[in-house]
């Protein structure tokens, strides 16, 4: 059975430019997603690369299969610069046309015109391999997206694999219609779900990175860029709900800067900004990954140590409160000498809910203030359990 070349070709050539002129339709509302112009431009090369392929076998001009290769391999080598662009990765057009760059050459060389179209095809393997691996191992989110765009580009890159082994061996010739069952005959399906899947998913994976960042945006703190308060306190009560679960003890630290205002109030609120990144840069360095960070309001800050005894989280909330006076005592060249007090509190169990844990660790805290500042005080369960209410707040 013999294809319909021009029928089947008016399919792709039509499902690529619908496909390229989508992603250029979206990247046109949002003109920061440059991938969706890159593939889009790709796409539409690829269209009128089939054109082209067409006319070549209809006309018998070399010249119009000799543009389809060129064409094509655009294609290849834009699909594998967008996967890159999609996790910020350089890469330079330059790169991305070599391809094209070597067809044209390999054209010019009288042995080599005879196998053109696998060196073509060959030229595609690799930029589509490269490109589902780019994606694979450039992911830094868990988007869905993410793996059908990895698997279209493989499957793609395995599909241009059979057809160059067919043209190489013979089963099909370099300027034949293949047949419609045989391995070359796979790529003309093949490409259609390529063009309008890596369309469909590219627009899919943006989407869900835009909601991420949205969420992103809900739970952190702009300045510090850890958890605001909603999201701190409802990760900490389902942390607490996991140590209370494996019996497991849970320690809470809080901080407060010390004289935080008159920092304000002496060097300008852009130097009392950098101090408060400063201090949560210092404890993110000291903190375990299993660690709850997050600022409760102003210079307050609150940590959730799972599996922590007391002990063991005094002597880390220590080297936070050491490590921060030394390197704050010069910021932005001003002599600002910032430091920090903290209370710490523990559950055995992780009985108590986070609220209280964290007014038996203010407690602590503002006991720390009282005793002069720049220290750090374990919670006196009875102690604090008493005048918890009745804590006078020193900055």
């Amino acid at each position: 059975m013999t294809l319909d070349l021009p029928t089947l070709s008016v399919m792709q050539s039509f499902a690529m430019a619908l496909a390229g002129a989508l992603l250029f339709f979206y990247w046109a509302q949002n003109r920061r997603m440059t991938v969706l112009a890159v593939w889009g431009t790709a796409h539409l090369s690829a269209s009128l690369g089939i054109i082209a392929l067409t006319l070549g076998y209809a006309l018998r001009q070399p010249l119009w299969s000799a543009a389809a290769g060129v064409f094509l391999t655009s294609q290849a080598g834009l699909m594998w610069k967008g996967a890159r662009d999609i996790d910020r990765r350089p890469a330079s057009y330059l790169l991305a046309f070599a391809g094209p760059a070597a067809l044209i050459a390999a054209g010019s060389v009288p042995i080599l015109r005879g196998v053109i179209i696998s060196i073509s095809m060959g030229i595609g393997v690799v930029y589509s391999l490269l490109a589902a691996a780019t994606l694979y191992f450039g992911k830094t989110d868990r988007l869905f997206a993410r793996w059908p765009l990895v698997g279209l580009n493989a499957v793609h890159g395995v599909g241009l694999l059979m057809g160059m082994y067919s043209t190489i061996i013979g089963s099909t010739g370099q300027d034949a219609v293949p047949a419609l069952w045989s391995l070359f005959g796979f790529i003309y399906f093949e490409t259609t779900v390529y063009a309008l899947g890596t369309a469909v998913f590219a627009i899919a994976l943006f989407k869900e990175r835009d909601e991420a960042a949205t969420l992103a945006l809900a739970r952190t703190d702009a300045l510090t860029g850890i958890a605001n308060r909603a999201h701190f306190l409802d990760t900490g009560e389902r942390a607490l709900q996991r140590c209370r679960r494996d019996g497991m003890p849970a320690s809470v630290v809080m901080f407060d800067l010390d004289r935080f205002k008159s920092i304000n109030d002496q060097f300008g609120h852009a130097v009392g900004d950098t101090v408060l990144q400063k201090f949560c840069e210092m404890t993110c360095a000291v903190l375990r990954p299993q660690d709850l960070f997050g600022r409760i309001g102003g210079e307050e800050f609150a940590v959730i140590m799972p599996g922590c005894g007391i002990e063991a989280a005094y002597v880390r909330a220590d080297r936070i409160r050491s490590s921060f006076a030394e390197s704050s005592r010069f910021v932005g060249g001003q002599p600002v000498k910032s430091t920090v007090s903290g209370g710490v509190a523990m559950s055995e169990t992780s009985a108590e809910a986070l609220d209280m844990l964290l007014k038996l660790a203010d407690a602590a805290l503002y006991e720390a203030k009282g005793d002069g500042r720049n220290r750090v005080k374990r919670a006196s369960r009875e102690a604090a359990a008493d005048n918890v209410s009745n804590v006078f707040r020193v900055a």
